[in-house]
């Protein structure tokens, strides 16, 4: 990936990000825990957090997406893109809204994961949008689903726009309320993983809330290595359904920037992913 195609493009932000990496996405297949495909490139990726403005109008804008490049997997394009607008200040902020788009993947066993990549699909494919808005005590939010050019990739202009499009229709807005949030917001992921990797501290925990549901954080930061990055694994668990998902990031060590150097993902029992930051 290269640097024209940005998180900054495709929100057509007159400020330029704080902190920005872009990423190259390597991809590994397991099977039974053993390693059966190792891809190196299969896609890209793009973390940002910008701030503009003071005091009650100060913004903060929080943003990652990544995907697969479809000629380098097998024909597969599967993709994830979500940004967070903070307003206020990031202590006590008023407002959170944010919007994500990924693509709608049934891939649950190895053999499925590997039934598409002997048939990847051609001509469009399924995707799914979010919408939401929390404030001081409730939050608001709606699911969409939709097809687009099976083509498209993550930093796509003309996929983001269309996702957007499809709340201007009739949609199935849910709202919520949260009474152990009375006087401020719920936050929002990429705002709790964010303020929890500033802390650095051994361990950390918070919650979030996310289309209507509610999780918890788990942080524990590890000494820095020889390569001079600190490592951080971290667990989400969805208090619903219990569900939990494993991720680690890798932070430059001196820093005081929470934009990963490089994050793992196990996108999949059989599926992990890793987003390396490379040169823009």
């Amino acid at each position: 990936m290269h640097a024209q195609a940005t998180h900054a493009q495709a929100t057509a932000s007159p400020f330029p990000p704080v902190e920005c990496r872009t990423y190259r996405c390597d991809a590994v297949v397991l099977f039974l825990g053993m390693t059966v495909f190792r891809r190196t490139g299969v896609g890209g990726g793009e973390a940002s957090l910008e701030e503009t403005g003071e005091g009650e109008t100060r913004r903060f804008t929080y943003f990652f997406a990544g995907g697969s490049d479809p000629k380098r997997a097998h024909g597969l394009n599967r993709l994830g893109w979500i940004r967070e607008t903070v307003v206020g200040s990031g202590v006590a902020p008023s407002a959170s809204d944010y919007f994500g788009v990924m693509t709608s993947s049934p891939e649950e066993s190895f053999e499925h994961a590997r039934k598409s990549m002997d048939d990847p699909v051609s001509g469009h494919s399924t995707f799914s949008a979010v919408s939401g808005r929390n404030i001081a005590g409730r939050s608001r939010s709606a699911v969409t689903h939709f097809e687009y050019g099976s083509g498209a990739m993550w930093s796509d202009r003309g996929l983001i726009d269309h996702a957007q499009s499809t709340f201007r229709g009739p949609v199935d807005w849910r709202e919520t309320a949260w009474p152990n949030s009375p006087n401020r917001p719920p936050p929002t992921f990429l705002l709790a993983l964010a303020t929890l990797l500033k802390q650095r501290t051994k361990r950390a925990a918070g919650r979030y809330v996310y289309n209507e549901q509610e999780y918890t954080l788990e942080l524990e930061t590890l000494p820095a290595g020889k390569d001079h990055l600190v490592p951080v694994h971290g667990k989400i668990r969805n208090l619903h359904t219990g569900k939990e998902n494993l991720f680690r990031v890798w932070l430059e060590a001196g820093s005081p920037s929470v934009v990963p150097v490089r994050i793992e993902y196990q996108a999949r029992s059989f599926l992990r992913l890793t987003f390396e930051a490379v040169a823009a």
